[in-house]
């Protein structure tokens, strides 16, 4: 999970949202992400996607407020 250390402002083509205190969703923000490492050289098979806007769905918002855990409900959507 990406971290912000600081509330320093950083122009980027990678972000992603996450909450800084989880239950609290006044502390929602945008965070560099560490996909700005990624090659697509490295990963021939997978095609990177850019994201213009999105939604927060039910789970999402369940989730920043602290009232389901963060892995809620992926294990009954894998492939596994």
């Amino acid at each position: 999970m990406p971290l912000l250390l600081t509330e320093q402002l950083v122009d980027t083509d990678t972000a992603c949202v996450d909450v800084l205190t989880r239950g609290d969703l006044s502390s929602l923000r945008w965070i560099e992400s560490p996909l700005k490492y990624a090659s697509p050289a490295d990963h021939p098979d997978h095609r990177l996607c850019h994201v213009h806007y999105t939604a927060l769905n039910f789970r999402d918002v369940m989730i920043a407020t602290g009232k389901l855990p963060a892995d809620a409900l992926y294990g009954m959507f894998s492939d596994n």
